[in-house]
This record gives C-alpha cells, sequence and structure tokens, in this order.
C-alpha cells in the first residue's frame, strides 16, 4: 500500500518531529524551573528567553508540523488508496528541514530570542525570520502534494462520500492555507526587511497579521487530534462513529470560523474598535460550535461502545479498554480537551478575557491545547502506526501504559495551578516570577505545585522519547499492516455524499468571512495611517 518513498518521508517526518519534541522538552524544562520560587535558576535572563523562544518554535510549529505531514501521508494513502508524488514529497522534506535548521542557529545562538510571537519592535537575527519563511514554502508544497492525491481520488470516486479521516487531513491543509498568508505578509513585508536594513514597522499593523495566523495554528494542532478521535478511536473500539455527519459539520464548522478570530488576542490593544474585536468574539464562538459537536460525537461513540462491552448507565466507561495505551491516551487527552475547551471560551470573552490577559492562565490553557489534546493525542497514536512505519514493536509495553496517565495526571496539576496563579495576576513571559519580591504570596505555593506537575509530565515525556528510539534499535520485528489500521475502501457504506462534501462551497464561504472579519480592522488602522516605529534589534 505504502511505496518505499512514502515510508521514508513518514519515518523522517516523525523522528524529525521527535527530536523537535524532546528539545523543545528540554526548554520547557528549563524554563519551569528557573521560573518556579524555591527551584535552582538554571539559566540567566537572557538564557530564560531563549529557551522560551526555542520552546514555543519547537512545539508550536515544528513538532506539530513534521508530525501532521507524517500522519497526513499514513492516513491519505490508508484510506483514499492513493500514492503521493515522490517529488512534491522530496521537496518537501529539503525545504522544511533546511528552513529548520537555518532558523534553529540564530535561536540556539541566543540571537533570536524574540518570545516567539513575532511581535515587533522586538526584532531577531535575520536567519530566524528566513528560516521559517522557507519552513512556510515547504509546508505549501506538502499541501500541494495533499490537495493533488485528494483530487486523483475525487475524479475516480465521484458521488462517493469522503472518508472522515481523509475529509479531516483536507480540512487541516485548507485551514494552514487560510492562516499562513498573515504571517507570511508580516515576515516578508515588515520582519526580513527590519532585520536586514532595520525598516521602521508598525506595530499595531503587525501584531494583526501574525493573529490572524496565530489562532488558526490552533486548529491546524487541533484537527488531525480530532482525526484521531474520529477515524482511529471508533476502530480501536470496534464500533461505528457514532455520526459522520456530525463529523464532517464539525470540520466544516472549523473551516469556515478558525480563521477570522485572532482579534480576541487583541482586546487589549488600543487602535482597533470595540465593534471589531466584538465581531471577532461572535465569530470565536462560532468555531467553539465544532469543538461542542465533536464532544457529543465522540461521548455518543465511546458510550455505544461501553453498552457494547455490557456497561449500564454509568458502568460502560469501565467497560472501556483503560489498559490499551491508545486508546488510553486518546480518552484522557479527550478528557482535557474538555477544560482546554471552557479555557477557551473565557479567552474570548471581552469582558474576562481582561482579567486572564498575558498571565499565567493563558500558559495553563494552551498546555491544555497543544501540550494535551494535541501533544498526547499525537503521542498515543504513535503506539499504533509505528509498527506500520517503522517496522518494529514498541520497546516497553509496560512503559507504553503508563506513559499516557502519568502525562494526564501531571498536566492535570500543572494546568490548575497555572490557571489558579493566573486569576491572581501571575505574569506569563517572565523570568523572575517574584517581581524582584514585590509578587503576592499566593502565587509561590501555586508555580511550586504547577511546577511539580510540569515534572510529573516532562518525566512522561522523557519516557515517551526513549521508549520510541530504543524501540528503533530494540523493538521486535512487527508484523502488523497499513491495510490492519485502515477503514478498507476509504468510505462507509453508510457515509452517503452531503452537502458537506462540497468542500469548494465552504472554501468561498470562509473566505468570504475572512474578508469580512479583517477589513474592519485593517480599514482602521490604515484610515489613521500607519506609525512605524524603530525597532529593538536583540540580534547581536
Amino acid at each position: 500500500m505504502f511505496k518505499d518513498y512514502e515510508k521514508v518521508f513518514m519515518r523522517i517526518s516523525i523522528l524529525f518531529s521527535f527530536v523537535a519534541l524532546a528539545l523543545g522538552g528540554l526548554f520547557g524544562f528549563i524554563q519551569l524551573v528557573s521560573r518556579t520560587p524555591g527551584f535552582p535558576r538554571l539559566v540567566d535572563a537572557s538564557g530564560y528567553y531563549t529557551a522560551l523562544t526555542g520552546h514555543g518554535v519547537l512545539m508550536a510549529i515544528i513538532w506539530t508540523a513534521f508530525f501532521i505531514m507524517g500522519i497526513a501521508v499514513f492516513v491519505m494513502v490508508s484510506e483514499l488508496r492513493v500514492n503521493f508524488r515522490k517529488t512534491l514529497l522530496g521537496l518537501t522534506l529539503v525545504l522544511t528541514l533546511g528552513g529548520t535548521v537555518t532558523a534553529a542557529i540564530p535561536i540556539l545562538a541566543g540571537r533570536a530570542s524574540v518570545l516567539y510571537t513575532f511581535y515587533p519592535p522586538l526584532i531577531g537575527h535575520p536567519l530566524f525570520y528566513i528560516g521559517l519563511a522557507v519552513v512556510i514554502v515547504g509546508t505549501w508544497v506538502f499541501s500541494a502534494a495533499v490537495i493533488d492525491v485528494f483530487l486523483r481520488w475525487r475524479r475516480a470516486n465521484r458521488g462517493v462520500g469522503i472518508p472522515v479521516g481523509a475529509f479531516g487531513v483536507i480540512t487541516t491543509i485548507i485551514i494552514w492555507l487560510e492562516a499562513t498568508p498573515g504571517l507570511s505578509i508580516e515576515v516578508l513585508m515588515d520582519l526580513i526587511p527590519a532585520s536586514l536594513f532595520g525598516k521602521p514597522v508598525d506595530v499595531l499593523l503587525d501584531r494583526t497579521l501574525f493573529w490572524y495566523f496565530g489562532h488558526p495554528l490552533v486548529y491546524f494542532w487541533l484537527i488531525p487530534a480530532i482525526v484521531a478521535f474520529y477515524a482511529i478511536m471508533p476502530k480501536l473500539l470496534g464500533v461505528e462513529l457514532y455520526s459522520v455527519k456530525a463529523a464532517k459539520l464539525a470540520y466544516i464548522l472549523f473551516i469556515l470560523a478558525s480563521t477570522p478570530v485572532g482579534l480576541h488576542h487583541q482586546f487589549v490593544d488600543s487602535g482597533l474598535s470595540f465593534e471589531a474585536k466584538l465581531l471577532h468574539t461572535t465569530l470565536t464562538y462560532s468555531v467553539a460550535l465544532g469543538s461542542f459537536v465533536t464532544a457529543f460525537n465522540v461521548l455518543a461513540t465511546l458510550e455505544r461502545a461501553g453498552r457494547a462491552r455490557g456497561g449500564g448507565a454509568f458502568s460502560w466507561i469501565l467497560k472501556l479498554p483503560w489498559r490499551n495505551p491508545v486508546f488510553a491516551g486518546l480518552a484522557l487527552a479527550f478528557i482535557l480537551f474538555g477544560f482546554g475547551g471552557i479555557g477557551g471560551i473565557v479567552n474570548a470573552s471581552l469582558t474576562m478575557n481582561y482579567v486572564v490577559h498575558n498571565t499565567l492562565w493563558v500558559v495553563g490553557h494552551f498546555h491544555l491545547t497543544v501540550g494535551s489534546i494535541v501533544t498526547l493525542v499525537f503521542m498515543s497514536i504513535t503506539y499504533l502506526i509505528f509498527p506500520v512505519v517503522f517496522d518494529r514493536n514498541i520497546f516497553s509495553g509496560s512503559l507504553a501504559k503508563i506513559q499516557p496517565y502519568m502525562w494526564f495526571v501531571g498536566m492535570f496539576i500543572f494546568a490548575l495551578a497555572y490557571h489558579i496563579a493566573g486569576i491572581y495576576g501571575a505574569p506569563r513571559r517572565v523570568d523572575d516570577s517574584s517581581y524582584m519580591g514585590l509578587s503576592p504570596e499566593i502565587w509561590s505555593p501555586l508555580l511550586q505545585i504547577g511546577a511539580v506537575g510540569g515534572l510529573i509530565f516532562w518525566l512522561s515525556g522523557v519516557i515517551f522519547i526513549l521508549n520510541v528510539f530504543a524501540s528503533l534499535k530494540f523493538g521486535a520485528p512487527a508484523t502488523v499492516n497499513g491495510a490492519s489500521l485502515s477503514n478498507g475502501s476509504g468510505s462507509e457504506p453508510e457515509d452517503e455524499p452531503t452537502i458537506f462534501d462540497r468542500l469548494s462551497i465552504w472554501i468561498i464561504v470562509a473566505l468570504i468571512l475572512i474578508v469580512i472579519g479583517y477589513t474592519v480592522p485593517m480599514m482602521e488602522i490604515f484610515s489613521r495611517g500607519l506609525s512605524p516605529v524603530e525597532i529593538v534589534y536583540i540580534g547581536g
């Protein structure tokens, strides 16, 4: 089923993502320990912000992007039975790997400590921006490769519903292509010229362009995790997904409303009207509907499986295969998904956001998203696909069984403590959590409790990385093939095509919403005239 070059692509993408996860986790450990009261200070202020930038870039962009590319090839070929073009996959690897290495050099040298968020007037070394620009170009090539596979399948399968897993991959690609123009414009128009030539930049314009990209990035992470809930979890449980149509509805909601929502990250920014922020708040609540639909669909599927095993009104929960590390990881991530979603509603509120903005609440929230819903799901499905992709079984099944539970417990403690600390005003992106001894006393115990949780899930990550790389050398030869993990012919019998399968309609509607969502703030910014300021170059 898989061509040799597709296996090579998956192996390189997934292994490189694990390297990024390991390095990003190390940077996170350095941050956690260094800013926790009573813990040893591992780095000075400069080293802290280097670690912060490395942690953000590696975990939010590199780890997720490379793993998603690997799993996308796996899902598309498994479900559609159409192979990728070798040249496109090869070019993708050249660009994304080369760009990552280029960007990593100034980060590791401490010459691009711009807090990950690309916020001028802070400007890093030119190689940082150039490298990440090349990575984005590489992801566009990969997007073209995915679209090419889908179109070839569609031409041969007219009148057939899109398989739910492949639908999710296509949704991920559409959202990525919707989102990346904002960051690309910022980088090419302002950040590279600023880093090379000292060009003054308009801060509000560039912040708005960044968040045009920054929030849909969340759904670029999230949709592949939801694909696992929809396509992998039912197969593990031996039942059908409760509703394929509801799954596709959720995907469509994400396509429509994931991008024109970025202003809810800018509620405290002056220069943007209340009306523009309210519009983005409304659209943010709209995209949350996709999460609610997903929550219902997955819960209904879990109950169906538990009752099929003899469970009753609530005892069905205990009938689920909690000893299976793949299922356990997915289910535990799904629980954290609920808490992360609730926090997201707070972040999107025009009033409540003012309480938690730029506090540790936000850190707790996105560790429940990219740190849990995404990372824990990716870890869990690794246990499933590893024998197919690498022809080796996981080295230690016992470690694989305990690792998701350690991650869940540690992440829950960490996120809860950081959410509460945020309510008390503890700031994020600050290396000295004591505020030179002026911080409220309540911050210290909360940060220490959070650190305990952080160390637990960090240790879980170490166990995962060691187990995966040990499997490459010491894992027993695998007998699983890709066909045994796929959905057969690609379309479930009851999955007849619906209006949801007509993606061209929804892409057009999404583009219209993006234009509406960003016309108002951009008109406000340009109608007043830009106010370029001198950059603060920290590139050394």
